[in-house]
């Protein structure tokens, strides 16, 4: 079916986005063939730059996929193993994640470390502060201070907890066993292997042209989020990246050009139940898009909503980038009724 076919189905995707005030990009991709795309509303408010279709967008924990396939590359290398224990990687005694915590437990939100961002206790991205300057974390390691004499949150396996420190601490565990950092890893072994050459770890101070700046709203005011977050992502959040490029991700995870089959099929295991209707594999979502497997990666934060979910059997790419706090949420519901209702 060609592209203006698809339009008309998707009318009223289109006009939700309007009545809604929806500021961001949706693309829906089927059998590698766009067959819907809208982008609505302003990457650059100020110089009133309009969000087109290859425009890049923060992505938020959507990152926490990217970092756990970046761990994954050094199990394949067999410089680590889903088994592998803190004090086996650590010579130091660390009081904030318990010794005999896996790397398992890391990516499956169950190790039990002590969180810096912890989302039960503190939910407003848009207030949230710690005690470094945003300015000054740049890559995992920068982070250590925040974690250094904390005490663990409880012990490994005994619940789930989502965890932000967690996947800041496999990006140490990535620069401390690879030598590089965090974001030079994922270029070399993710970014460039895939060819996505419209993402990175930009910095606030330097983002590239037609990248989309985050906006919250404060007093009927919009106003970009560089006080909210990092000045650079890491490997909890903050990766950019665009709905051509999170596509040729999925497609090469499952060509196996970034992974072996074997530790792919690991990944995208059931390993727990993390929220209602959804499991969780090894940083990736699951659920059901009718009878079949669906993987997610979603993220939230101040100036960020992004969902991007891949149907590997119907090879159907869904991806919402919005660039204001949470934005997608209200187009995300529309959006994967209509696709199941058509394919």
């Amino acid at each position: 079916m060609q592209l203006t076919n698809f339009t008309n189905h998707f009318r009223s995707i289109s006009e939700h986005c309007q009545n809604t005030n929806f500021s961001g990009n949706i693309s829906i991709i089927k059998n590698k063939e766009i067959v819907y795309s809208r982008s609505t509303g302003y990457s650059d408010i100020s110089n009133r730059i309009k969000i087109n279709s290859k425009t890049a967008f923060g992505i938020a924990s959507g990152t926490k996929t990217i970092t756990a396939v970046a761990v994954l590359k050094l199990i394949e290398a067999n410089q680590l193993h889903l088994e592998s224990t803190i004090n086996e990687i650590f010579d130091d005694e660390l009081t904030f994640i318990h010794p005999k915590a896996t790397i398992k437990n890391l990516l499956t939100h169950t190790s039990g470390i002590f969180d810096y961002y912890d989302e039960e206790l503190a939910n407003d991205f848009n207030t949230f502060e710690v005690e470094i300057p945003w300015y000054k974390l740049e890559t995992p390691s920068d982070y250590f201070p925040l974690f250094h004499g904390k005490k663990i949150k409880y012990v490994p396996n005994e619940r789930i907890s989502y965890s932000n420190g967690g996947y800041v601490f496999l990006g140490m565990i990535i620069e401390k066993i690879s030598g590089m950092l965090y974001r030079d890893f994922v270029n070399e072994y993710i970014f460039k292997p895939a060819e996505m050459n419209h993402s990175g770890f930009f910095a606030f101070n330097a983002l590239p042209p037609n990248t989309a700046s985050g906006y919250i709203s404060t007093d009927n005011e919009a106003k970009t989020n560089i006080y909210q977050l990092p000045i650079r992502g890491g490997a909890d959040g903050g990766a950019y990246t665009n709905s051509e490029d999170i596509h040729k991700f999925w497609d090469a995870l499952f060509k196996n050009d970034l992974l072996p089959e074997s530790i792919r099929r690991v990944m995208i295991q059931e390993h727990v139940d993390i929220y209602q209707h959804h499991k969780y594999g090894l940083g990736v979502y699951l659920s059901m898009f009718g009878n079949k497997l669906c993987l997610k990666a979603i993220g939230a934060d101040a100036g960020v909503g992004f969902n991007s979910m891949y149907v590997p059997d119907e090879d159907l790419n869904i991806n919402i980038f919005s660039n204001t706090t949470n934005g997608n949420k209200s187009v995300n519901t529309i959006v994967f009724k209509k696709c199941e209702e058509i394919f």
